[in-house]
């Protein structure tokens, strides 16, 4: 990355790449000294998620922050700079039998710092959770041109333990992430993917909803439309046998025609799937997030696609994570009006859902429009934590939710 990226509309008019923590925070303190904006960039794959900035002088990258600070395999521990590459960091996981059990859209590039600031996770957040539930420690650099640490090496370490958490989903507005502790798990010997082709939304749903009502535990569960076509998908992981036997399970619950893939065949699949997800949107597109609670989720689904249909937009991907209570929705507007049309379908689906958010879309549509919908239960603890790290707003300012 050699030239500054353009964050939602406004290109920064310079770019730097810290070489050390150390050297990251003194850019910010001289960045605070100038009166600069600062927009911290990782792999750059998350750059239209959140509000427009209000102003943006200078992007920070992280991607010199790459190395791994402490890995103990014995301890299922690591330690890794914030610019480690999520698929690197995988690699080097995987020659130990270990893995981050994550799929978020755009892992290749991704770094860990990123998905951390940007709290993404895929469809496997179903069986393993997210990056929040592997973090056990961090460190921040702050406009003052301090470092902060919290949390620490150990599992069990419980000090500083909920601020690290913080952090995550935090969007680089409390500080910019450098490094972090997290813990790993074994790596699964086997998995299966069965994808059962349907006719309509409800016979997805219905299929999903047997296996999620059974004793299968899948990794990730999922009813959507995607090429035009909707299909329910089951993810299993396990011992060879085990995932053998819930296989022929899932495949009698699906109830249709039936494709079956194995090990590495199942895992491209879902990073083809992933991608649709993927934080960006075409000039006449928005891609939207929406969460409820696991029961509640055909309901939603069903309540955002009359949302979507009565609107004029047109739908490109459905994808319904059925155990978990999202609905993430790639559609097409027109155009013309698309800034209304948008706040209207949020508005409508506000009241059902738990949690609305617009993940991408061109930057004229988001402007007037909180994209975060709804502020988040820990927003002003966040308030007091910029207010006294960050009280010239240095850091991405206008982004998060509630503007902070």
């Amino acid at each position: 990355m050699n030239t500054p990226p353009t964050i939602d509309g406004l290109t920064p008019s310079a770019l730097v790449t810290p070489l050390s923590a150390a050297e990251l925070a003194d850019t910010l303190a001289q960045a605070a000294a100038d009166g600069l904006k600062v927009a911290p960039i990782g792999g750059g794959t998350a750059l239209a998620l959140g509000n427009p900035p209000e102003r943006v002088d200078l992007a920070l990258s992280t991607l010199a922050l790459n190395g791994v600070l402490d890995y103990e395999p014995s301890d299922l521990v690591l330690s890794v700079a914030a610019g480690a590459r999520f698929a690197d960091v995988q690699a080097l996981l995987a020659g130990h039998g270990q893995t981050l059990p994550l799929d978020p859209p755009g892992d290749a590039a991704a770094t860990i710092g990123g998905l951390i600031a940007t709290a993404l996770a895929g469809p496997r957040r179903l069986g393993s959770g997210t990056l929040r539930d592997l973090l056990i420690g961090i460190a921040v650099a702050h406009p003052a041109g301090i470092v902060t640490k919290s949390g620490g090496m150990v599992v069990k370490n419980v000090t500083g333990f909920d601020l690290p958490r913080l952090y995550h989903g935090s969007l680089g507005t409390l500080g910019v992430i450098v490094s972090a502790n997290l813990k790993v798990l074994p790596r699964a010997r086997a998995e299966a993917t069965l994808i059962a082709r349907v006719v309509a939304l409800d016979d997805a749903l219905a299929a999903a909803d047997r296996v999620r009502a059974s004793r299968l535990r899948p990794v990730a569960l999922e009813a959507a439309l995607v090429d035009g076509a909707w299909f329910a998908a089951v993810r299993l992981e396990g011992r060879p046998a085990t995932v053998a036997t819930l296989a022929a399970e899932a495949a009698g619950l699906l109830e249709s025609d039936t494709e079956t893939l194995h090990g590495t065949d199942s895992a491209a699949w879902w990073r083809r799937y992933v991608a649709h997800q993927a934080v960006h949107a075409a000039p006449d597109e928005a891609l939207l997030r929406f969460a409820v609670r696991p029961r509640a989720t055909a309901d939603l689904v069903r309540a955002v696609l009359r949302a979507v249909d009565g609107s004029g937009a047109i739908p490109r991907a459905v994808m319904a994570s059925v155990g978990v209570g999202t609905v993430i929705v790639r559609a097409a507007l027109d155009p013309e009006g698309a800034a209304a049309t948008l706040s209207s379908l949020t508005a409508t689906i506000s009241p059902i859902a738990d949690h609305v958010t617009v993940i991408a879309a061109p930057p004229a549509w988001k402007r007037g429009l909180d994209v975060w919908g709804g502020a988040p239960q820990t927003l002003d603890v966040m308030r007091a934590l910029k207010s006294h790290f960050d009280p010239e707003r240095v850091l991405n300012p206008g982004r998060f939710a509630g503007r902070i």
